[in-house]
């Protein structure tokens, strides 16, 4: 199974701090959204992930494989599309599709052009020039580059920007279609929360260059927790909570496997905390906001 790992990475460039320590494991096929504002270091994770940044600290790992050290490798069975895709205007869609297929080496270059084409809806544009298509055809184009080889890991940064409502509908159709044989992992950057409700399994929210949230999108292992007045610091321990958050009166939590909310409530008075009520929380929104207002 596909796998992905990143473990402390920081990124400066100068003096700024683009990355700080973000590490993460995507262990297994599914949908992984990395949802941010812009400017939160989305993108840059992304070029780590595919090679085309280096870390300044910390190591980035597919399948186990360094992406730093052995590029080569590592990326073999990786499909991307980071930032807006961009290509020759004087290339026809089919001409740019072969080029990528023939660096993959893939067999049979007619039947792989078909596939991606058809996956993607541009089968009627792949004999028009690159210069002459729309910005939601181009990103479909990308999005058809990505998959050529039918690759294990697809990273895709901001695929529906700047497309039309119909047009974000369809990227998001197609990816949703990709994930439900659960056979790949696929990272989708975006600023949308909505986007990353609908079509990812979980969501890590990124906010001035560090992980702010991981949560599970179909489960209710997050809870809110709502206290009589304004709380002062409390350091959950790990058999309780895996990570939290607090927002003036409310903590947001993700219990630890097999915690309880009575241990939860508990804990919280023991450190002077008055609980009102705990209720199981899946609110990306609110979360959201309250992690990067």
């Amino acid at each position: 199974m596909p796998s992905i790992c990143l473990n402390g990475i920081t990124k400066r460039f100068g003096s700024v701090t683009a990355l700080d320590a973000v590490s993460f494991t995507i262990d297994g096929p599914g949908c992984v959204g990395i949802l941010g504002p812009n400017g939160a270091g989305k993108t840059t994770m992304l070029k780590i992930l595919t090679n085309i940044v280096k870390p300044s600290k910390g190591i980035a790992t597919l399948d186990g494989i360094s992406v730093s050290e052995y590029p080569e490798r590592a990326l073999a069975r990786v499909g991307a599309l980071v930032e807006q895709p961009e290509f020759y205007p004087y290339l026809t869609a089919r001409e740019i599709l072969s080029f990528v297929v023939k660096i993959k080496m893939v067999k049979d270059e007619k039947e792989e052009i078909r596939r991606v084409s058809e996956l993607t809806s541009i089968g009627g544009y792949l004999d028009r020039k690159a210069g002459e298509l729309s910005r939601g055809m181009k990103q479909r184009l990308g999005l058809a580059v990505a998959l050529v080889g039918d690759p294990d890991i697809i990273i895709l940064d901001e695929p529906t920007f700047g497309l039309d409502p119909s047009g974000m509908k369809r990227i998001r159709d197609i990816i949703k279609e990709i994930n439900a044989r659960k056979n790949k992992i696929i990272i989708l950057s975006t600023h949308l929360i909505y986007e990353a409700q609908e079509v990812c399994d979980r969501i890590i929210i990124v906010n001035k260059g560090k992980i702010g949230y991981d949560l599970n999108n179909h489960t209710s292992d997050h809870v809110k927790i709502e206290l009589e007045s304004t709380g002062g610091a409390v350091d959950f321990p790990k058999q309780i909570a895996n990570q939290w958050k607090a927002d003036g009166n409310v903590i947001y939590l993700q219990k630890a496997e097999g915690a309880k909310n009575s241990e939860i409530i508990d804990y919280c008075r023991k450190n002077g905390l008055e609980v009102k009520w705990v209720t199981p929380y899946n609110d990306i929104e609110s979360i959201y906001v309250s992690l990067t207002k």
